[in-house]
């Protein structure tokens, strides 16, 4: 028997360990070598006759850590990629402009960040619902136009659970594909395509690889077809592509899997445990606490344990949660998770305002360290002053909309607050909801390009949730689109722009000028807290451009005079994380 053969017939910590069982044919090494050639040797006729053509696509680097993965995970086939971030946008990029997908409100904040700023600018649909619900996920199902549902589970870093297979059944009947992130779980605990998952997506640089060294991503399908051949052509057409040393490194991290989660896993529980009843803990987030809303769902999705991330949430609010990171010695303060070593993490603050998790959360990852020192450590943490708390500056929070005692206002509020809000807050802008008999008026604030190329998305979320509202407003600034279209001079241009465009972008500290317009071209120069923003550009060409040329019909382009490098406070720092300061 070979041994391929045998492998398949051991059980998946042995497969894991044993890297599928492979030795390197040429040296007989029960470690596999490392391939950095970028070409390969063609036939004298040209053909590849050894199947590899260039590296992108095809170093055999990558060989024995996608087939191993795809061996865990019960699937078809698996790709890997440059990064969690490459695998994940590689599957909405492989969708087309106009689709409608589903993803959880609560979800890998890089990736709910990505979609709102660049997929909607593109031309999908993205609806963001609670997934813990299945009653939410088919509710936001639009026969013929919903493609693809999108499930985190649990859900980072509240960590919520999905039904798997019920959201499975529901993606499957609309013709949609369900995708789950398993990074958390990974295989060990959960086989999403068992529960009928289509894909399966991982962040290898977490759980899989589990050492901080390897930025990493994967995907594995349940069937080899036209979608998944359109994400492997993308994978190797735009060069989201592993490095093979990475791959070798990930290849070994993964040997390693099972006793790294299934530890991780005690240990996250014994902590939780520790400090349910703790003073100043107000709640433990754990989906293998037996008070967890959905522990009986973990315990029928998840097998051999709960996974090794856990929150707590502080009982002294936002200011103690801050304190406490700051006080740790053991645990280290870092982003990621899923290594060694156990890391904490005030979330909301890496998030920014519009994050939905709560700001007194601080979410721990836990690695392999005696859970005794680790229980000490926070022990000790938490034994914070009253004093400390006053020395944290916190920043502003982004509040809900206000809503009217009107039943139908109030449900279009809600409507607007939970599917269409956090969308236009992640985009730069925020807004207001008015309405008016059977009529709905939104406002913008900040960006207009935060809102003017989503309103046709917009109008359907809402006609979707409420189909008795008979039409959707949007006003930019205090003032609504005039119904003609003016003839375009200085006068009337600098008046739009002051009237209409500016009050907008007061809310970001920010102005435009109009410089000079002449043979239907516009010069505009930003200031303020414009003046280097990242989302500059997206201001102008989604939202400034757009409605003067939508008033002036003459209008044939507008263009950008600012020296944007001169800008001293930019409100969206162009640097590393892009927040607003």
């Amino acid at each position: 028997m070979s041994t391929e053969k045998k492998s398949k017939s051991l059980r998946p910590e042995t497969q894991a360990a044993q890297a599928l069982g492979r030795v390197d044919e040429a040296t007989r090494a029960i470690v596999p070598p490392l391939h950095p050639s970028t070409t390969y040797l063609r036939d004298p006729d040209g053909g590849y006759s050894s199947g590899r053509g260039y590296t992108r696509p095809q170093n055999p680097s990558y060989d024995t850590p996608e087939d191993l993965l795809a061996t865990l995970e019960g699937g078809a086939s698996c790709i890997l990629f440059s990064s969690g971030m490459a695998a994940a946008t590689a599957v909405f990029q492989s969708l087309l402009p106009g689709d409608h997908v589903i993803v959880p409100r609560v979800m890998y904040w890089a990736l709910r960040k990505w979609l709102h700023e660049f997929a909607m600018s593109w031309g999908l649909e993205v609806e963001m619902v609670d997934t813990s619900d299945n009653k939410n996920i088919a509710q936001a199902i639009r026969p013929g136009k919903t493609r693809l549902v999108w499930l985190e589970t649990p859900a980072n870093p509240t960590w919520e659970m999905s039904d798997i297979a019920g959201s499975a059944r529901i993606a499957h009947e609309a013709n949609a594909r369900l995708v789950v992130d398993n990074t958390v779980p990974t295989p060990v605990l959960t086989r999403p395509i068992e529960f009928g998952a289509d894909l399966v997506v991982h962040s290898a640089t977490k759980y899989l690889n589990g050492h901080s060294d390897v930025l990493a991503g994967a995907i594995v399908t349940a069937k080899r077809n036209a979608f998944w051949q359109r994400i492997r052509t993308w994978q190797g057409d735009a060069g989201a592509v592993l490095g093979p040393f990475e791959a070798w490194l990930l290849l070994r991290g993964m040997r390693t899997l099972f006793p790294r989660v299934n530890q991780s896993s005690q240990t996250a529980l014994t902590v939780a445990r520790h400090f349910q009843n703790h003073a100043r803990v107000a709640q433990v987030l754990y989906p293998g606490l037996e008070d967890h809303p959905q522990h009986e769902l973990a315990r029928r999705q998840m097998t051999n344990g709960f996974g090794g991330m856990l929150s707590i949430r502080l009982a002294d609010g936002h200011a103690a949660a801050v304190a406490t990171a700051a006080r740790v010695n053991v645990f280290k303060r870092a982003t990621s998770l899923g290594g060694v070593e156990s890391l904490i993490e005030h979330r909301a603050s890496i998030e920014g305002a519009a994050t939905p998790v709560p700001f007194d959360l601080l979410r721990l990852s836990i690695g392999l360290e005696h859970p005794d020192d680790l229980i000490a450590d926070l022990d000790q943490a938490l034994s914070y002053t009253d004093n400390a708390l006053h020395e944290v500056v916190l920043p502003e929070t982004i509040k809900s909309s206000e809503t009217s005692n009107d039943a139908f206002s109030k449900h279009v509020a809600q409507i607007c607050n939970e599917h269409i809000r956090p969308t236009i807050q992640d985009r730069g802008g925020d807004i207001e909801v008015l309405v008016q008999n059977q009529t709905v008026h939104l406002t913008v604030s900040g960006s207009p390009g935060a809102l003017v190329p989503l309103r046709d998305w917009i109008s359907g979320v809402l006609k979707h949730y409420i189909p008795e509202i008979e039409d959707v407003n949007f006003e930019i600034g205090d003032f609504a689109r005039d119904s003609q279209a003016d003839k375009a001079s200085d006068e009337s241009l600098e008046q739009f722009i002051n009237d209409k465009i500016n009050p907008a972008l007061s809310a970001h500290g920010g102005v435009i000028h109009l410089t000079e317009f002449r043979d239907s071209v516009v010069n505009l120069r930003f200031d303020g807290r414009c003046q280097g923003c990242a989302m500059a550009e997206v201001t102008l060409r989604q939202g400034v451009e757009t409605l003067i040329r939508e008033q002036f019909s003459e209008i044939r382009t507008v263009v950008d005079l600012t020296d944007h490098e001169a800008g001293t406070n930019p409100y969206f720092s162009p640097g590393k994380g892009g927040g607003a300061k």
